[in-house]
């Protein structure tokens, strides 16, 4: 029996397979995301920049120049709205709109409808600045940077920050009356950022949906490619234990078609080997049999012929070898019939317990009663699935172990009923019973623990340990209910 650490579960193929594609369904849905990001969001922030521009343009439109000759911006007065609520000195309103012209204003499109001053959480907020080339501001927040201009277009972006606030600014390059002028208008970034994230935030969820819906669908292919698979396992596993005929090769598929030709060549050599160590226990025993009987008999003649006291106990003594090399040669022959590829499906029956223990009891009775050996039965109606020769071989090997180690005097009782849907089959005696450390040595072949009786030949326990496996019932070695002495238990499966 394997003892020591269980070795580590390989992953099934499904989960290989299914692990294979996650890993490049991941990246490539990362990929797609990246790409969505780059597709939508880049032609967004031109449209923010172009409607940043149209604000410019709008505000250099109103820009005129004086009689004195200096320019001014036809403008309201807003009035002063802080940046900071935490003190910061707010933006000073340029002077008042003295020349009468109508006043501007933007809209939310960013569009000339209002002036508007940057405030804490502002979500379409601007700012501007009317300058002239040497740094002078005819109009707007003096502080405002200029977008660098790259001497080719005159309409500039960059991103900046200004009173602690990120903004994105274009400043356009143009002249009025012949003087050169620089507008610059701010528009904070809040509106940039919520439209990215909630772009984003659909991207993501769609190609979420994509890669669930296409490892569903790959699930799906996985779990129809793998039944033939599927039925081949179920295949195995119906097949009986005792069977090693091969296995069928038409539904099996051509990926796993070389491993079922592997194992059914393993089968077809297991089977060879079984059947010719079968035969040889067979014939070996059938021939030591008939001479063992022919021995025997001459020995029973030449005792009754001698007078010698000395002479007959001899006789005796070799009376007794035979007899235990015949029961050897029984025991060997009963074991080379228990292999479970010694027997088809053909001889299974249904099977009466309490029957077979009253046939295994009349069989036994006198054995009992010549060593004063209270040998009782307590049976519930049970039923197992069976070679009825074989678990009669078996009970009453289980029924000799006990009467070999009962000492006169003492008790057996033989059980059988149904614990928990299972079938069981039970043997206890009153013996000295069997020692937690050598429960599983005894059902080894030729052994015999210290203290045994010669006549045992060491397969009686072997044999109903070969016997209980054909069946796929269990054999247990506990102890006895009351008292000391050996409870052998034999548990059949529940659909036995």
């Amino acid at each position: 029996m394997f003892s020591g650490a269980n070795p580590r579960r390989a992953p099934s193929v499904r989960g290989r397979l299914l692990g294979y594609l996650l890993l490049p369904l991941l990246l490539l849905m990362i990929a797609s995301i990246w790409a969505d990001h780059r597709t939508f969001v880049t032609p967004m922030y031109d449209t923010f920049d172009r409607a940043l521009s149209r604000a410019a343009v709008a505000i250099a439109a109103h820009v005129q120049r004086a009689p004195d000759g200096e320019l001014y911006l036809e403008r309201p007065d807003p009035g002063p709205i802080p940046l900071h609520a935490s003190g910061t000195p707010p933006l000073q309103p340029p002077s008042g709109n003295e020349h009468g012209k109508p006043p501007i204003r933007f809209d939310a499109g960013n569009r000339p409808m209002s002036w508007m001053r940057l405030y804490p959480g502002a979500r379409d907020s601007f700012v501007y600045r009317v300058s002239v080339p040497d740094g002078r501001t005819v109009a707007g927040d003096a502080g405002l940077p200029i977008a660098e201009s790259n001497e080719i277009d005159n309409l500039t972006y960059n991103n900046t920050t200004y009173k602690q606030l990120p903004l994105r600014v274009v400043s356009y390059h143009t002249t009025v009356s012949g003087q050169p002028l620089v507008v610059t208008v701010g528009e904070t970034v809040h509106r940039r950022d919520m439209v990215v994230r909630r772009l984003d935030t659909v991207i993501g969820i769609s190609d979420g949906i994509q890669l669930l819906l296409v490892l569903g669908l790959c699930l799906f292919g996985i779990t129809v490619a793998l039944r033939p698979i599927n039925r081949l396992r179920d295949q195995i596993m119906r097949h009986p234990p005792q069977s090693l005929h091969p296995l069928p090769l038409e539904p099996v598929p051509g990926e796993v078609r070389p491993l079922v030709e592997s194992l059914n060549t393993l089968l077809v050599t297991v089977r060879d080997s079984t059947l010719a160590q079968q035969h040889f226990l067979t014939n070996a025993a059938h021939q030591l049999r008939t001479p063992l009987t022919g021995l025997k008999a001459q020995l029973e003649v030449l005792a009754n012929e001698t007078q010698d006291h000395a002479q007959q106990e001899r006789i005796s003594r070799l009376q007794g070898s035979v007899d235990r090399l015949a029961h050897t040669a029984n025991q060997l022959l009963a074991l080379a019939r228990a292999e479970p590829s010694a027997h088809g499906p053909g001889d299974f029956v249904a099977i009466q317990l309490d029957t077979l223990i009253g046939t295994v009891v009349d069989s036994m009775l006198d054995r009992a009663l010549a060593h004063d050996i209270d040998l009782g039965a307590e049976c519930e109606p049970a039923q197992v699935h069976g070679v009825y020769w074989l678990l009669h071989e078996l009970l009453i090997n289980l029924l000799d172990n006990a009467l070999r180690h009962t000492p006169d005097g003492g008790n057996i009782t033989l059980r059988c009923g149904l614990h928990r849907g299972s079938p069981y089959l039970e043997v206890e005696d009153s013996g000295p019973g069997v020692p937690i450390a050598e429960r599983e040595r005894v059902r080894e072949r030729f052994y015999r623990a210290a203290g045994s009786d010669l006549q045992s030949s060491g397969l009686g326990l072997a044999i109903v340990e070969e016997i209980a496996r054909s069946h796929r019932a269990r054999f247990e070695i506990l102890d006895a209910l009351q008292g000391s002495g050996a409870r052998m238990r034999i548990e059949f499966p529940a659909h036995a």
